[in-house]
């Protein structure tokens, strides 16, 4: 179950959101964009109060009891914090060293005092911080990838025969090494790290992102700790280049008030494009027309513009089949030169007809990986064909989920969603123990990006959050992440884009939903997210905040969603 969905909204290009931490009354957001570090605070309302920090490369968040928000982050090799009391944002408070390293995490214990723990020449060390600007850093254990979830214990710790203390602090520790994922136990009262469970990672697999944790109290005998992770096993025959559906959308937006993008007009007030970021594509833009001549010579031109950034194998083209079919590979259209133009340039093709209706192609492929480009098409014009909204300047309507002029339809190739062998495999492992991390069960499955037929899907998101709840009979655990492209309905083009995903599993046991999931939220919610974070809150072990980024309509700013889950 869901709260209602808080947009507060970023409206950046290009933010990495890397942390999240929940307060009594307080929500704190931080992300990366431009090598700089941001801090975004919300006390409850549907904004932010979003300040530059700092530069640097990472950055993590946590809440004390006292609404203290502590912040660790990585600045050229360095590990600094902050730390700023209630009303205060981070960016107006001095900086502290902690040590050299990278990847902090920052953590709070019971007497509100914080603990880094950072990676430093492929080992973890853990700086406590004791007073003024003094930190006590110690060795924990070799390994990367570190992530952490404190815990406060509060049954009574009896030491020699007598009560010693009745509230202590502690942090379970994950980390990756020689293939393996390592879970450690850190006692603040002993101050002592130890093992207490190894995983190995199937051979052939990889870890695809950070190990996600939850710990809960059920009562003294009885207290769970679940540790999740992704691994993905590369496709072993994919098919190259790897096609993929490219974005979709008029060049000028603001049409027809103001002018956006004059370079990319020909002429008049708009244009047609599509783009991507990097991902190859084979696509392109068709209209099936009306011949007045089914005895004469139907002729097509447009101007066409390629841009890029760097080199890439990129060709544009226009196409005309005079049967009148939909299908850019059939062998009766007729192709003008390819060619690859840095300015506009008029492409121009011509073919008999042989009935009352043709098709009209706009189409353009682009075999290179990690390259952004961008096709321009404008002023086309045809003869002996009823060519509608040749201008691009009528509207442009939503088809499935593209943006297209009216009168034209997109297609596109996707070799994701083409029946190959040997797709990605994405699995959701876990594993879990009710004693307090004392002794563990063994590492199981408990979603992938397969069906229940068998057959493989999209790709799941890198990182798992296990949520841990006991208000159900029986008690269940719900693991939560981005299911990034999941095949279409059968005879639909939706575009398979990210959105929050939920498997709910039986508490201590392999009795899960079937994979690949649940989405949390309907499509006409969310848009395209590729960023999942959660942190539990401190004050309501039931439940937890959920964070993730998700594209607006121009696909390159972003939004930052907020709601509250719990399962029931």
């Amino acid at each position: 179950m869901a709260t209602e969905v808080v947009n507060l909204s970023l409206d950046l290009e290009g933010q990495e959101v890397q942390t999240v931490a929940v307060g009594d009354d307080m929500l704190a957001v931080g992300w990366i964009h431009d090598g700089n570090i941001f801090v975004a605070l919300s006390r409850g309302g549907n904004h932010f109060q979003v300040r530059r920090v700092d530069g640097g490369s990472r950055v993590s968040l946590a809440f004390s009891t006292a609404n203290r928000l502590h912040v660790a982050y990585e600045q050229d090799g360095q590990v600094l914090y902050r730390a700023a009391d209630h009303g205060t944002h981070p960016a107006d408070v001095p900086a502290l060293t902690v040590d050299a390293g990278q990847n902090p995490k920052v953590v709070v214990d019971e007497l509100n005092w914080a603990h880094v723990l950072y990676e430093r020449d492929g080992s973890i060390y853990k700086a406590r911080h004791l007073s003024g600007e003094q930190w006590y850093p110690s060795f924990v254990t070799r390994g990367s990838n570190v992530a952490v979830i404190p815990f406060y214990n509060e049954r009574e710790l009896v030491l020699w025969g007598k009560p010693a203390n009745n509230y202590w602090f502690g942090l379970f520790l994950a980390a990756v090494e020689n293939g393996q994922v390592r879970v450690f136990r850190y006692l603040s009262w002993f101050n002592v790290w130890e093992q207490v469970a190894a995983f190995s990672i199937t051979p052939g697999e990889e870890l695809s992102g950070a190990v996600g944790l939850d710990y809960h109290v059920v009562d003294e005998d009885e207290v769970w700790v679940y540790a999740s992770w992704v691994t993905r096993r590369p496709n072993t025959a994919p098919p190259l280049p790897l096609y993929t559906q490219p974005i979709y959308e008029a060049v000028n937006p603001f049409y027809p008030n103001q002018i956006g993008n004059p370079d990319q007009i020909y002429h008049g007030l708009n244009a047609a494009r599509w783009r991507s970021w990097g991902e190859p594509f084979n696509a392109g833009l068709q209209q099936t027309v009306n011949v007045p001549d089914p005895a004469g010579t139907i002729a097509f031109e447009v101007y066409g513009l390629a841009q890029m950034n760097g080199a890439a194998d990129l060709t544009l083209r226009a196409g005309i089949d005079p049967t009148g079919g939909n299908n850019p590979d059939s062998p009766d259209v007729v192709w003008s030169a390819p060619a690859t133009p840095s300015s506009f340039t008029r492409f121009s093709v011509s073919a008999p007809a042989v009935g009352g209706t043709a098709t009209l192609f706009l189409h353009a492929t682009l075999n290179t990986s990690d390259v952004p480009v961008t096709v321009v098409w404008d002023a086309a014009g045809a003869q002996n064909a009823d060519l509608n909204n040749s201008s691009f300047e009528g509207p442009f309507s939503t088809q499935s989920t593209l943006t297209v002029p009216e009168s034209w339809s997109a297609y596109y190739e996707d070799s994701g969603n083409s029946p190959i062998s040997g797709r990605d495999v994405y699995t959701v492992q876990a594993a879990w123990s009710s004693d307090g991390g004392s002794s563990w069960s063994a590492a199981t499955e408990v979603a992938a990006n397969r069906e229940v037929s068998g057959g493989t899907t999209g790709a799941l998101g890198t990182s798992v959050f296990p949520v841990i709840t006991t208000a159900t009979e029986p008690p269940f655990v719900a693991f939560f992440y981005i299911y990034e492209a999941g095949d279409p309905p059968a005879g639909t083009r939706f575009l398979r884009f990210g959105r929050p995903t939920m498997i709910v599993c039986e508490l201590g046991t392999s009795a899960c939903d079937d994979p690949p999931g649940t989405p949390l939220l309907p499509r006409n919610v969310v848009r395209p997210s590729r960023q999942l974070l959660m942190a539990s809150d401190p004050f309501h072990q039931e439940r937890a905040m959920l964070i993730w980024d998700a594209l607006q309509a121009d696909y390159e700013s972003k939004d930052v969603y907020a709601t509250y889950v719990t399962v029931r």
